[in-house]
């Protein structure tokens, strides 16, 4: 090691044993101290008072910082939960809306059976949403879906692709039995949600 590091360390080793001597201002650490509640004349109990405050600091910020990375482990935890577990059961007065879809599409007008669709899949995406399947449209929750977390994922996206034709072609000629089916499929994936 060369000899300037070798001075330096020695000379802050002493300086450490001679804290008292350090100058603040126009005052020695020794005298500033006086002024301190706990702090007497003895400077090798001042010394050890010093220490014992620098290392409670230190156990302080340790602390913060432990304390910190266990919210941030948490906030991963919770995370993790909604991502990976089937979501919650429904929302209150969802039986009420499901009985006015059935009357619709148990009608004999085409006009009812694609108002029956449409609000179904209105319904679930509802449903989706309120789980916490991330996506700004229905179709984004559907592709954000892991094929574990919902077992009617297929059938849903069935249904879904029926009501997208209805929406975007105006002229689409609905059958009783498309709608009927697609309605069925909507009824599964809310049993599976346990909404039903």
């Amino acid at each position: 090691m060369p000899v300037y590091y070798n001075n330096l360390i020695q000379n802050t080793a002493e300086n450490l044993y001679h804290v008292s001597d350090f100058k603040i201002g126009n005052f020695t650490v020794a005298q500033a101290l006086e002024y301190l509640p706990g702090f007497g004349q003895d400077q090798n109990w001042n010394i050890v008072k010093l220490i014992l405050i620098a290392i409670s600091i230190l156990l302080s910020i340790l602390i913060a910082i432990v304390i910190i990375k266990t919210k941030r482990l948490i906030g991963v935890k919770v995370n993790l939960v909604k991502e990976f577990l089937p979501p919650q059961p429904a929302i209150s007065g969802l039986n009420v809306r499901w009985e006015e879809i059935e009357k619709h599409i148990n009608s004999t007008r085409e006009a009812e059976w694609k108002f029956a669709v449409i609000e179904a899949d209105k319904l679930v995406d509802e449903l989706l949403k309120s789980a916490g399947f991330l996506g700004d449209t229905m179709g984004d929750r559907l592709m954000n879906i892991q094929p574990g977390q919902l077992t009617t994922l297929q059938n849903l996206w069935e249904a879904h692709k029926i009501r997208n034709r209805l929406v975007h072609d105006t002229n689409y000629f609905l059958r009783y039995t498309e709608a009927k089916r697609a309605v069925g499929l909507y009824r599964k994936t809310l049993k599976e949600l346990q909404a039903l």
